[in-house]
C-alpha cells in the first residue's frame, strides 16, 4: 500500500491533502519519497509545516496510534517513528506492504 493511500483509509482525505501539498510545493511524489527515505519525507513534512520538526513527528507518531487504537494494528508508535528517523526504508516498506491485508 502507498503512504497517501494508507493515510486516506485512516483519516480520509488526510492522504490526498498531503500528496496534493508535496506536489504544490515542488517537494515531490509524497509516496515515491516515503518508500525511498523516511527522513527525507520527514524533512520535507517539517517545511510544510514551517519547518517545525516536532509537527512531522508528530503526524507520523500519530499515524501508528490511530492504526493500532482505531484499527488494531500492532504497530508500535515509537518504533515508526524511529524507522523515519533512522530513515530506515525497509522497515516502512514493509509495514506498507502489511496494510494490504490488515486494512480490508
Amino acid at each position: 500500500m502507498r503512504f497517501s493511500e494508507l493515510l486516506d483509509r485512516v483519516a480520509n482525505p488526510a492522504g490526498t491533502l498531503i500528496k496534493r501539498s508535496f506536489k504544490w510545493a515542488g517537494l515531490g511524489d509524497v509516496d515515491d519519497i516515503v518508500e525511498r527515505s523516511p527522513r527525507e519525507f520527514l524533512d520535507k513534512l517539517a517545511e510544510l509545516f514551517d519547518r517545525d520538526y516536532k509537527q512531522a513527528k508528530l503526524f507520523v507518531y500519530l499515524l501508528a496510534e490511530v492504526l493500532e487504537v482505531e484499527h488494531g494494528v500492532a504497530i508500535n508508535a515509537e518504533e515508526w517513528l524511529e524507522a523515519f528517523e533512522a530513515d530506515d526504508a525497509d522497515y516502512v516498506r514493509s509495514w506498507l506492504e502489511k496494510m494490504d491485508s490488515v486494512l480490508k
